[in-house]
């Protein structure tokens, strides 16, 4: 008995040099995350987005400074899961404030432009796609 012990004994020793060789096999892949953002009408079509986030701490809403009530819906999302849905305004992520701010004071105060943090981090700029038409003045 003792010798089966014994034999055990060596033959897990032998065997733990070359399982410490091998490389762990770890099914973590990481997850790239990215921002978007939805237009709603309204607060409350913010409001409901919000609801249906169930407190997701990813999910912000941002009133438009704009002549109207949009509210912006921004929300995180693992790259991949979702498309862009050619929302009037759109969101670009950055790792640091000064990449960050240089994009914000490119954008012309007719792209409406607003800068932010996210919960995760990144530096957000928000800004539409294309200029706000300008409104010309009626007339006599």
């Amino acid at each position: 008995m003792r010798t089966l012990v014994i034999a055990a004994f060596a033959l897990v020793l032998a065997a733990t040099p070359v399982l410490a060789d091998q490389p762990a096999a770890c099914p973590c892949v990481p997850i790239a995350h990215l921002w978007i953002v939805k237009t709603c009408n309204d607060w409350n079509c913010a409001a409901a987005e919000l609801a249906v986030a169930n407190g997701d701490p990813q999910v912000i809403a941002v009133p438009v400074a704009m002549n109207d009530a949009r509210w912006l819906v921004v929300r995180r999302f693992s790259a991949g899961a979702a498309i862009d849905s050619g929302d009037p305004f759109r969101v670009e992520q950055f790792d640091g404030m000064t990449d960050a701010v240089q994009r914000f004071s490119a954008l012309k105060a007719d792209y409406k432009p607003m800068l932010m943090t996210a919960p995760d981090g990144q530096i957000l700029v928000i800004g539409l796609r294309q200029p706000e038409p300008r409104r010309r003045a009626a007339g006599h």
